[in-house]
């Protein structure tokens, strides 16, 4: 079973890191035992998210059989911004989702830009993965509120409340069928109550891979250790993100099989 990662990092130089060789970023990921990811901007979380959005879909041009690019926008910026950057994101660059962190990029969810942007990234067909469960402006409520307005749309809370919010999480995902939970930086306990709690089809596994050394080794290792058997474990790890997000390698492969089978 090949994992797939639901919520890592471009090294930028943001937080005190450095740009990497995408080459380097995904031999240490996969050594890791990745066999895939799903890769955000760092610095564009922080400002000039058009630039980034460029910086990331260059660096992962040679690579897209691994890694799929997440654009971000700035709400900030208003309304039809976001929905132009939204579409060149989608149709110049060939980004897979949308990454937005409320909390570093300072917006609230009542932001009138906010509504727009979920429900244009779903007639684009992108999932968006927040960053939640830090209160004010990050809290998972508020997503799952504003998803609600946007049923078509795929909303991923990226942390799945974290540890002070996790039961807001999965009320928000028992509520809403189009709200999902990557489960980010969550404490072991907490990620065996919304496995216990949660549809399982609706779980990602996640890591915030790229910002120090040995996260998703950590990361696999804590949720191999709760006590999910292993077809739900797989559903987590590898099919549910391949589900909403492919990987042209495993495209290939699949219709390979099929191919293989007839």
């Amino acid at each position: 079973m090949k994992i797939i990662d639901a919520h890592t990092h471009l090294p930028g130089w943001s937080f005190g890191s450095q740009p990497r060789p995408i080459r380097e970023l995904r031999r240490e990921f996969e050594e890791q035992g990745l066999g895939g990811a799903w890769l955000f901007t760092t610095d564009g979380l922080v400002g000039e998210s058009v630039k980034n959005n460029d910086i990331l879909a260059k660096a992962v041009a040679d690579h897209r059989d691994f890694f799929a690019p997440f654009c971000t926008v700035d709400p900030l910026c208003g309304a039809k911004a976001a929905l132009r950057e939204l579409d060149r994101a989608k149709h110049k660059l060939g980004m897979r989702g949308v990454k937005l962190h409320p909390w570093l990029q300072r917006f609230s969810m009542t932001n009138p830009a906010m509504e727009p942007i979920f429900k244009h990234a779903g007639k684009l067909g992108l999932p968006v993965l927040l960053h939640d469960g830090t209160p004010p402006y990050a809290s998972s409520l508020q997503i799952a509120a504003l998803a609600e307005k946007a049923p078509q749309t795929i909303i991923i809370l990226g942390h799945a409340g974290l540890d002070d919010q996790y039961e807001d999480a999965i009320l928000a995902c028992r509520r809403h069928a189009n709200i999902y939970l990557c489960l980010c930086s969550n404490s072991c306990g907490y990620v065996e109550e919304i496995i216990r709690r949660c549809p399982v089809q609706r779980l990602l596994f996640g890591s915030d891979g790229g910002f120090l050394p040995n996260l998703i080794a950590l990361a696999i290792a804590k949720l191999r250790a709760t006590d999910a058997p292993a077809t739900v474990l797989r559903r987590i790890f590898h099919d549910n993100p391949l589900s909403l997000v492919p990987l042209p390698e495993h495209k290939l492969g699949r219709q390979r099989r099929q191919l293989f089978h007839r």
